[in-house]
């Protein structure tokens, strides 16, 4: 017997000002599935998302919905009476109204016309509870870490009370424990017979809730594979046109050791971490693990100047006090932060702009901002703009117009005229394709190899083992293990993560 598709899109195409972006896209979701959306950015993923929600129509095709096609009429308002819930990445929140007000956005209940928030606040906090956040529903939503924002995104959908449930990249800023309570959520509306689509850049993720897998390539349909009849190797293969293998580039020879261009030891920030000692040293990538806030994004801003911290940082043998990121920056020390939208770049100003903005006064004659060479910038722009192969329309191009990955380019791009000696980077990663990482990869070692001392915090375990020299593991704010060559693995990794002090069977321990 046959089941008949809860969602078909059929032979979908879509252009833009004449470039094609979709070609004859098919794919269907049946009642009680989960279906994994899988690609590239730029793929074509955000755009077929974007057609089932109404956001756009297409060119030519269909999408059919519980077996209705939909109609030039579809639009997000109508997806969302029909049963179509999304969570995106980027959030769609009103920081300044509380989490209660969010999750109801659009559809605030009413008594005569009235707005009662207590009642809304009540009608919140089962959804909340579904998702698995205990939070007051009257708190302002934008008091939240942004993880929890996310899982305010998750309630916010569910209110819609959805048979088709679209999560696009809605995993990305979330820990294990939040990651989870979205893999509840998924099971419970698939036994309620719903469905949804899952997009994720993390592979475990995707085989972890899918049951099939739909691989987009340049906007077309590569693959549809049963999640049990594949593998990661197959899946980045149609992707990408390479294997997982190649995705990391060889590590530093285990001989080369140079002596720390930075030494920090004891290094203490209140309520987040105590007594962390690092050894940066250049040409080699050190790793801070860990499961999600345990201090690693402390560390990094305390190394850059941005929390106040106390211990001893020493730079070529020399103590440095790091109150303020004008000191790191004095000190050559460059930061890449995780929320590239809000401290890594200017999204509202050009690439060019981002890209020159730490070079202003190299640029200017005489170092007079005001008579910045306009040559000179153009010259460091597109040198920047071809070394890391940013793909904009033109440097004049607004930074917020670009994807994600090459977002991410400017914003570590923009640090390396300045010859940085240090380069701390916190979530290099995080939302971007993998042909991308491979970029940010390759280009990572390279800087090691040419004398740069690197720091990474990632919550991917794989990145930190196939990238990184040495990982130093952190728990409950306090470093518990220092794994490198041998002892790095996936599994040590986890182990040291979940399991704490004297956790790990081999490396260099360190006890509490």
């Amino acid at each position: 017997m046959t089941t008949v598709a809860l969602l078909s899109v059929e032979k979908v195409s879509k252009s833009f000002a004449g470039n094609r972006v979709l070609t004859d896209v098919s794919f269907e979701v049946r009642p009680g599935e989960v279906l994994a959306l899988v690609g590239e950015n730029g793929a074509g993923k955000s755009t077929v998302l974007s057609l089932v929600t109404g956001l756009l129509a297409p060119d030519t095709g269909r999408v059919v919905f519980d077996g209705a096609p939909v109609s030039r009429a579809w639009s997000p308002h109508r997806a969302r009476a029909a049963g179509i819930g999304s969570v995106h990445q980027e959030l769609s929140l009103n920081p300044h109204q509380s989490v209660a007000e969010n999750v109801f956005l659009g559809a605030w209940p009413t008594r005569r016309g009235l707005v009662r928030r207590r009642d809304l606040a009540a009608r919140a906090e089962p959804l909340l509870a579904r998702v698995g956040l205990d939070v007051d529903p009257r708190l302002p939503v934008g008091r939240l870490p942004l993880g929890r924002q996310q899982l305010v995104e998750l309630a916010k959908a569910l209110a819609g009370e959805p048979r088709l449930l679209i999560l696009d990249e809605a995993t990305s800023a979330l820990d294990e424990d939040q990651v989870a309570a979205v893999f509840r959520v998924i099971g419970e509306l698939r036994e309620r017979g719903g469905s949804a689509i899952f997009v994720s850049h993390r592979m475990a993720e995707l085989f972890a809730v899918s049951d099939r897998l739909t691989i987009l390539k340049d906007g077309a349909v590569t693959a549809t594979r049963n999640r049990q009849d594949t593998d990661h190797d197959d899946v980045v293969r149609l992707m990408v046109g390479r294997e997982l293998s190649d995705l990391f580039p060889a590590k530093a020879p285990a001989a080369h050791r140079a002596e720390p261009v930075l030494r920090v030891r004891g290094l203490t920030v209140p309520r987040a971490c105590s007594a962390v000692d690092l050894d940066l040293v250049p040409g080699r990538i050190t790793g801070l693990g860990g499961l999600q806030g345990q201090g690693q994004r402390e560390v990094l801003r305390a190394l850059f100047g941005l929390a106040r911290h106390s211990g001893e940082v020493v730079l070529d043998g020399r103590p440095v006090r790091l109150s303020a990121p004008r000191d790191a920056i004095r000190h050559r020390i460059a930061y890449v932060p995780e929320d590239r939208k809000i401290e890594g770049v200017h999204t509202v100003r050009s690439v060019r702009d981002n890209l020159a903005l730490p070079s202003m006064r190299d640029l200017a004659p005489a170092r007079r901002l005001a008579t910045v060479s306009r040559d000179a910038e153009s010259a460091l722009v597109d040198d920047l703009i071809g070394r890391l192969r940013i793909k904009a329309v033109s440097p004049a191009q607004e930074t917020r117009r670009l994807s994600g990955g090459n977002q991410q380019k400017v914003a570590l791009a923009k640090w390396l005229p300045t010859a940085p000696r240090v380069l701390l980077l916190a979530e290099p990663t995080r939302g971007i394709d993998i042909g991308t990482k491979r970029e940010i990869y390759h280009l990572l070692r390279r800087l090691a190899d040419d004398g740069l001392a690197v720091l990474v915090t990632s919550g991917d375990t794989m990145e930190l083992v196939g990238l990184c020299d040495e990982v130093t593991v952190l728990y409950e704010g306090s470093a518990v293990a220092h794994l490198a060559a041998a002892e790095l693995t996936e599994e040590q990794l986890v182990r040291a993560s979940v399991m704490g002090p004297g956790a790990t069977d081999g490396g260099s321990v360190v006890r509490a």
